[in-house]
């Protein structure tokens, strides 16, 4: 299942990094981060493909 909101700001988050607009690309990852979560894990996570930091769980 695709949600459509966080197709759509990892796009804009995309192009704002192509560009070199930091500001834009922080706002979208906030977005991000602040929409309700899939599957029990933040989209954030998900659309970076992070893997997990020293120290975090």
């Amino acid at each position: 299942m695709s949600c459509t909101v966080c197709d759509a700001l990892r796009a804009e988050l995309a192009a704002a990094e192509r560009h070199g607009d930091r500001s834009k690309a922080v706002d979208c990852r906030v977005l991000l981060r602040r929409h309700p979560e899939h599957d029990d894990v933040p989209v954030e996570r998900k659309a970076e493909g992070k893997t997990e930091r020293k120290g975090e769980p």
